[in-house]
Parts: structure tokens; C-alpha cells; sequence
């Protein structure tokens, strides 16, 4: 069975509409994705055509594809559903550069470099967690491990096992953390 879900932003706007058969595991996903909201089932014991319907319906409604936080305008996610890839490319199409060392000149390549550096093109993260984080390494918690030899015969940083405990907890890679940490990516955070 499925549900319909909304999640309201701090001055009550409806901004998302999704379906779940999962209630728990969509509540933490949007925590860590979303700005802050409120989490409301709107429809429950859905059938899956039933969903589909009223998913799209109510994203109409509320209008988040478009002044909301809806990246489609809903659908998905069901068996059968069918869409075209990032940017409407449909898979299997090969790229016009695949395979072709060299295709771009060293000036557009500097270009390309310039354009994205100490950007941020995604974040599983938001600024709150990103300040968390860093609070939480400062005070330095007693964690387990620190010390210990690992398998390539070095012993584990105060980082690596800060990381180690706490990437699962955040969703994101050991190496993301670190970074993270060490103010090597949103430093204007």
C-alpha cells in the first residue's frame, strides 16, 4: 500500500508532494535533503495507480514542480514508469567526446576549471549539518579505534576514525566528512 505525503516549509506553504510505501525512510531522507519542514500524510492504503494519480494531481495542485521543491512533475518511482535520462538524454546514447583524448584545448579546459572552482554542484548536506559537524570534531568526542593498527599497517588518525564513525550518521562518504572537517569544501559555511 502506498501514501501521499507533503512537506510544509516553516510558514506552512505546501512545497513537496511524493509517495512512499516507506513512511520512516522517506521522513529521514527529506530531513537531511530539505530545508526545514513539517512532514504530513495526506492519503494512506493507496493502491499503486491510485498514488500515481494523486501524486500527480497534487503536485499540480500545490504547484511544487515549479514554485516547490518537486524535481518532476510526479509519477515515478512506479513499475512501468518510463522518462528520459538527465537533461532529457536517453540511455544508451553515447556522448560525442567518449573516447576522444584531447578534444578540448588546454584554454577550455582552464575555462572549465575557473568556471567550477569552490563551487558546490551538490550537497547531501545542508549549512546546519555542515556547522554540526565541524562543532562536534572541535570538542573532540572520545572515539573508539584511534590508534589502533589498520590493515595497511598504520595507525588510525583521530580524523579517519571520526569519519569512520560518523559518515554513516550523516549519509555521506568518508571522504566527504573529511573535507568536510578540514574546511576544504564550503568554506563560506
Amino acid at each position: 500500500m502506498y501514501y501521499i505525503y507533503a512537506l510544509r516549509d516553516m510558514n506552512g506553504d505546501i512545497k513537496y508532494i511524493g509517495q512512499t510505501q516507506k513512511i520512516e525512510v522517506r521522513k529521514r531522507d527529506h530531513k537531511r535533503q530539505k530545508p526545514q519542514h513539517t512532514f504530513e500524510i495526506l492519503f494512506e492504503n493507496l493502491s499503486i495507480n491510485e498514488a500515481k494519480k494523486i501524486e500527480i494531481e497534487n503536485i499540480d495542485k500545490y504547484n511544487t514542480y515549479r514554485n516547490g521543491w518537486n524535481k518532476t512533475t510526479g509519477g515515478e518511482g512506479f513499475s512501468g514508469y518510463e522518462r528520459d535520462g538527465v537533461g532529457g538524454v536517453k540511455k544508451g546514447n553515447i556522448p560525442w567526446n567518449k573516447g576522444k583524448p584531447g578534444c578540448f584545448s588546454e584554454e577550455t579546459i582552464e575555462k572549465f576549471k575557473k568556471t567550477r572552482s569552490g563551487r558546490v554542484f551538490s550537497r547531501k548536506l545542508n549549512d546546519e549539518e555542515i556547522k554540526e559537524i565541524r562543532s562536534l570534531y572541535k570538542t573532540k568526542p572520545h572515539i573508539d579505534g584511534v590508534g589502533d593498527i589498520m590493515k595497511n599497517g598504520k595507525k588510525m588518525s583521530y580524523i579517519q576514525a571520526f569519519c569512520k564513525k560518523y559518515s554513516e550518521e550523516y549519509n555521506i562518504t568518508l571522504q566527504g566528512l573529511k573535507r568536510v572537517v578540514l574546511e576544504e569544501c564550503w568554506q563560506n559555511v
